[in-house]
């Protein structure tokens, strides 16, 4: 098979090959020291049997470079206690501010979110005193921990800040970027006019500014990447730049060394992301490529582009940055591929016009392999797909790539002659508004998808280069249905022998007590949770769920409740019941019951504020209740609503969503949410 062992080929299995022992090194919690072990062994056969198990060597020294990059965790002993720290904004993520830690030692180097009531900029040095709390962000099954991957980049925990002096501004390069910057979102301003908001996200990544109605058209049709800062835009720009210095007249091998200094400079500006440093080496290489009148094989300069970074950053390919973008890569390259063999036969290639390749098939193409390669990455990070893009990148990215260099003569003019620059300035704002327009107009809505078996993703994924790299025809559609059949065995059998049992899943939520329960091929949610958090519908959505069949909403507390009008948007619920009185609800009587065939859910309001319901099976019973007299000391599960409770001595489970006052269970907001099969 080429792909395993073709020379044209080695960087892409290297690359193939470190990023598998990467993931296992960061996910698996084995020591370092295995790998190097398993590293030392390979190499020996090397020397005894073949040269191809340095292949196996090149993966165990990955797993354990992937653990030796996390960082090392902080005493426990440490959380809650009063310290003052001095810090460097450098990011952020949510509502939250990142800090880097100069002060004191046994932190530097660390990272804390801190919550800042004025957004400072990158590099400001802060003096913060407080006390460092653990990370607490809702852990719930199937979707990705937010917690370790904020761990994964350094960072050690939340600051509960009690006093916040800023005291010295961002100094150095940090000032001069962050001041660039500024002056060009101000100038922006001035040309693009009620435009600029969105020339400033395609530019510098920077959509604070971007209307909500514009992000959500976006959102809803697939098209958001072109407000982050990607392979699109840096493509876009270095072919700009490469005829710009082509027609100065500049020497051919002095191309490459001035667009990696241009490039250095834009990626300091907007920020080092993943899609940005892969879209630069491949874009110096098909520039080289050019200027040195080399052929570059796309595949092996983007395996370079994956192994720079993963040597650089090695837990940056577990970010949702790092893989839409290399997907959407792979998928074009790909496409490219198909396309041009597809077509390569004589009498295709008379019978289609070559306008029609060039504008309407070929980019057709690339749209729909970029789309369905990143969708099960946007499946898996955020549990809903669109197959909007596939048409709107057909007129959108035109127009983006040419906004985006007419934009930066604009700029460029303005600085010479201000009306001169205005001139230009009118015609990006039109584009701009057409970008607007058309968005308004074109059809896409979120899907929810649940997470794709992680089999049937690398079958799909190995199919497909497979398919590029192998060009004897009746090889390739061997192994690619071999691949595939195996792909589809991995992903059907765990579903096929999944239990069918009812399943209840206490979820990790900040405010109320959520649970949701699945039997019978229906869904059932004990409270819609609050409007403050989305963890409800990314669990529901995690698990493909787009029908609620019954929410039951046994409190009045706005933790429990608030939540339901979001839920009403994104899902269809069959009947809501509620003890409030509430248009499109059916009002509950104080006390009742819902029937099922495998199961039955009782309930009983003396009180309002103090619910009591009961799942009940041919095999266990799981009780709710906020009283202690409610207990019920034979049931497999208590879940306790209310801190203040004092459990009674039961051999069953305790649960609680927060630690009790007195007494112990087993606590949901420490542990993450916790599915309990009935």
């Amino acid at each position: 098979m080429t792909l395993l062992t073709g020379k044209r080929f080695l960087a892409l299995r290297c690359a193939i090959l470190i990023g598998v022992g990467l993931v296992l090194g960061l996910l698996l919690p084995w020591p370092w020291w295995i790998g190097v072990i398993l590293a030392g062994l390979s190499v020996t056969a090397v020397i005894f049997l073949s040269e191809k198990f340095l292949y196996l060597t090149l993966l165990f020294l990955a797993v354990s470079y992937g653990r030796l990059s996390l960082p090392s965790p902080v005493p426990k002993e440490i959380y809650g206690l009063p310290v003052e720290i001095e810090a460097r904004v450098v990011g952020k993520t949510g509502d939250y501010s990142i800090l880097k830690i100069d002060s004191p030692e046994a932190f530097q180097g660390r990272r804390v979110l801190v919550y800042l009531t004025k957004d400072e900029e990158s590099g400001t040095k802060l003096k913060i005193k407080g006390k460092l709390l653990p990370l607490a962000f809702p852990r719930n099954p199937g979707i990705p921990d937010r917690n370790q991957r904020l761990k994964r980049e350094g960072v050690i925990g939340r600051f509960s800040a009690g006093e916040i002096v800023k005291t010295a501004p961002p100094e150095g390069l940090r000032a001069w970027l962050n001041k660039t910057r500024e002056a060009f979102i101000q100038r922006n301003r001035e040309l693009f006019g009620q435009e600029a908001a969105i020339y400033t996200a395609i530019l510098l990544g920077e959509r604070s500014k971007v209307p909500e109605d514009l992000y959500l058209d976006m959102r809803r049709t697939g098209t958001l990447h072109l407000l982050a800062v990607s392979g699109l835009h840096v493509g876009v720009l270095v072919a700009f730049l490469f005829l710009l210095l082509r027609f100065f007249h500049v020497p051919r091998w002095m191309i490459p060394p001035v667009l990696a200094i241009l490039l250095c400079f834009y990626i300091a500006l907007v920020g080092p992301r993943a899609s940005i440093i892969r879209a630069s080496v491949m874009s110096l290489a098909v520039a080289a490529g050019f200027a040195f009148e080399r052929k570059i094989l796309p595949l092996n300069s983007l395996a370079i582009a994956a192994l720079i970074l993963l040597l650089v950053r090695p837990t940056d390919i577990l970010s949702v940055g790092f893989q839409l973008s290399f997907a959407a890569a792979f998928g074009i390259i790909l496409a490219a591929s198909f396309t041009r063999e597809a077509l390569s036969h004589e009498k295709l290639r008379r019978r289609i016009p070559s306008w029609l390749v060039k504008w309407i098939i070929l980019p057709l193409a690339l749209s729909v392999f970029a789309t369905l390669f990143t969708m099960p990455f946007l499946a898996a990070h955020f549990h809903r797909i669109t197959f909007g893009p596939i048409l709107a990148n057909l007129p959108v990215i035109p127009l983006v790539s040419l906004v985006l260099p007419l934009g930066l003569v604009a700029l460029a003019l303005s600085l010479i002659w201000f009306p001169l620059g205005q001139i230009l300035g009118f015609a990006v704002f039109g584009l701009l508004w057409i970008v607007e327009k058309l968005l308004q107009l074109l059809p896409g809505s979120l899907i929810s998808s649940g997470t794709w078996p992680i089999g049937l993703v690398v079958a799909i994924f190995l199919t497909a280069l497979i398919f590029h790299t192998e060009k004897i025809r009746p090889k390739r559609f061997v192994y690619a249905l071999v691949m595939l059949l195996l792909g589809a065995n991995l992903a059907i059998w765990p579903w096929a022998l999944r239990s069918r049992r009812p399943r209840l899943t206490l979820l990790d939520t900040y405010h109320g007590n959520v649970a949701a329960l699945q039997a019978d091929g229906r869904t059932i949610l004990l409270n819609p949770g609050s409007r403050a958090e989305p963890s409800v519908a990314d669990f529901l959505e995690s698990r493909g769920i787009r029908r609620i069949d019954w929410i039951l909403c046994l409190s009045d507390k706005a933790g429990d409740l608030s939540g339901l009008d979001s839920l009403k948007t994104r899902f269809r619920i069959e009947e809501i019941g509620s003890v409030l009185k509430d248009e499109g609800t059916t009002l509950l009587p104080h006390a009742g019951r819902l029937i099922l065939s495998s199961c039955t859910i009782s309930y009983d309001l003396a009180m309002r504020e103090k619910p009591f319901y009961v799942i009940q099976t041919d095999r266990r019973r799981v009780v709710f209740t906020s009283e202690s007299h409610r207990m019920d000391e034979e049931a497999d599960v208590n879940v306790l609503l209310n801190r203040y409770i004092k459990p009674k001595e039961t051999e069953g489970r305790l649960i609680s969503k927060t630690r009790l006052k007195q007494g112990e269970s087993e606590v949901i907001r420490e542990q993450g949410g916790m599915v309990i099969g009935l």
